[in-house]
């Protein structure tokens, strides 16, 4: 007979679930005081366990850093991977990866703050994490390309507009407030929109004039 029929975590479940709160704990630390301004005692502290119970998750600081810029990635592969299958032109598919991304990373864990972090990634952690980075932004590329062959995008150069579009997705992190007047929903169909406006062959006609009136899906 199943142990309480499924009915609560299993030790694996609820394992994960834990590691995964550290985590959530660790990102909202160090996007707030810096890495290196964030002690093991300050996250054990957040999550309400001891540094010695917190070693049962992640051995040091730098293995959590590791984790965030892995999971942020991992969600950006996903968000890429969706956009690809129901996006009409190159454009459309990259301002949906885009939107994706900055929408899960906002909503769950506001990942993408600690990327201004990557100088603190341990050598062997830092060549992982840029190797899939190149990975993911040629893949943004590509889309790019296939927008200038389709005739969604304007010709230009594929890295820089890259370049520029990461750079202003990865920076919204630093100035949002969930406790602002835009949800992270309207403000990441907005800047998706805006930054892609800058390379679309037929822009919208207008853009949202107040982000807070968007109206989202359910």
């Amino acid at each position: 007979m199943t142990a309480w029929k499924n009915l609560v975590p299993n030790r694996k479940v609820l394992h994960q679930l834990k590691r995964e709160a550290v985590l959530r704990q660790a990102v909202t630390a160090f996007s707030k005081n810096g890495f290196h301004a964030t002690s093991l005692d300050d996250i054990a502290n957040s999550v309400g366990v001891t540094k010695a119970a917190l070693y049962h998750y992640y051995p040091n600081k730098h293995a959590l850093l590791f984790e965030a810029f892995s999971e942020a990635l991992r969600v950006a592969f996903e968000c890429l991977e969706k956009a690809k299958l129901a996006g009409s032109n190159g454009l459309e598919r990259l301002q949906m990866a885009l939107e994706g991304y900055l929408n899960v990373s906002l909503h769950e864990l506001s990942r993408c703050v600690i990327l201004t972090e990557e100088h603190a990634l341990l050598p062997e952690h830092k060549e992982i994490i840029f190797q899939k980075r190149d990975m993911y932004e040629g893949q943004l590329r590509e889309l790019v390309r296939e927008g200038i062959r389709d005739g969604s995008v304007i010709p230009c150069d594929p890295k820089l507009a890259i370049f520029t579009i990461y750079g202003a997705i990865n920076w919204v992190p630093k100035w949002f407030r969930e406790e602002g007047v835009w949800t992270n929903e309207q403000l990441a169909f907005a800047m998706a929109q805006l930054v892609c406006r800058s390379i679309a062959a037929n822009p919208l006609p207008a853009l949202p004039t107040d982000v807070s009136q968007i109206k989202m899906e359910e």
